[in-house]
């Protein structure tokens, strides 16, 4: 494996050394302080773990999004594995199949393939024709995507990948055709991900017997949609949708909650700021990021978040916040 770091050209030993002094220097005050562990403990801490619903699986509270990932970031996988990250997202269609190579190269590294909890997504694909037709192309496009990653079964499989229409989980001959990959243990739970319509998509998916993790979009401003809507400009967001009623009845059904665009800019209005300075004082360390995923993982039945990870700073941040925040 490289020892170099991909976007500064560290060492190895000098990469961990500056992701852990992220962490070293993290400082929490204020009212959102509540849900963090007091500064010194999480200074060298490796990564909490929540249950993620009712799977079985124990996720990491920061999850590691592969959407940037390529084959030469095995340093940074590498690095948030040793600090406790032990969930990684990633889907057929990031980097055209090449992130779902470079977590493969990954997973062949360790000693035990059961460490490590691979949730991948099934982009593109249309459940078309009968219930074999559905079956079997279903079932050649995981072989494949269990090729590239290196592994006999990925622990959760979102389909629909990014689903738009609450139509989507009348299907039939999908749902038939994800029970039996999981009955052939390809894979080991079947989920579901949106962020268009993502909060009557979300109501239908979290009635679904078969959904056992959602991901949607969820953030400080679709938990504050009257305050988060309140004189948006032209520079705001997308008009949030409320996903707190959403979030309830998926926390009741003990279904696995993964929020995603915590801190995506197009998913957050100009009252973003105003939120969160109700919730953290400004003497705060914590950067804008850091603020935002804390705040969700404060949020009931909010198993973990995914951070999408590109560059050295991202993975700092998201480490500091997952060594610090309560399990």
């Amino acid at each position: 494996m490289s020892n170099v770091d991909p976007e500064r050209g560290l060492d190895r030993r000098r990469f961990i050394q500056g992701v852990s002094a992220g962490v070293a220097g993290l400082a929490v005050t204020g009212a959102a302080s509540e849900l963090l562990a007091d500064e010194k403990k999480a200074a060298g801490a490796t990564v909490k773990r929540r249950p993620l619903g009712g799977t079985g699986i124990d996720a990491s509270v920061v999850i590691y999004g592969c959407g940037s990932t390529r084959p030469d970031h095995l340093p940074m996988l590498q690095t948030a594995y040793d600090r406790g990250v032990n969930t990684f997202d990633v889907a057929w269609g990031y980097q055209r199949g090449q992130a779902e190579v470079a977590v493969g190269q990954f997973l062949k590294t360790l000693d035990d393939r059961s460490k490590v909890h691979v949730i991948t997504k099934a982009t593109g694909f249309n459940p078309r024709g009968s219930a074999q037709q559905v079956y079997t192309s279903l079932k050649r496009r995981m072989q494949e995507s269990l090729k590239r990653l290196q592994t006999d079964y990925v622990d959760v499989f979102y389909c629909p990948h990014g689903a738009t229409n609450p139509s989507q989980f009348a299907n039939k001959a999908l749902e038939d055709a994800l029970l039996k990959l999981k009955e052939e243990k390809l894979v080991k739970h079947v989920g579901a991900s949106s962020h268009t319509n993502y909060r009557r998509v979300g109501e239908a998916a979290v009635q679904k017997s078969w959904c056992e993790v959602f991901m949607p979009v969820a953030n400080i401003c679709t938990q504050n949609v009257k305050a988060a809507t309140a004189g948006r400009g032209r520079r705001g967001g997308r008009p949030p949708e409320d996903t707190r009623p959403m979030l309830a009845t998926a926390k009741k059904r003990n279904i696995g909650l993964v929020a995603m665009k915590v801190a995506k800019g197009g998913y957050l209005t100009n009252q973003t700021d105003a939120l969160l300075a109700k919730e953290f004082p400004a003497k705060s360390k914590l950067s804008r990021h850091q603020k935002l995923y804390t705040y969700m993982l404060g949020q009931p039945g909010v198993s973990a978040v995914v951070v999408g990870i590109g560059t050295v700073k991202h993975l700092r941040e998201m480490l500091v916040v997952g060594a610090a925040v309560k399990a």
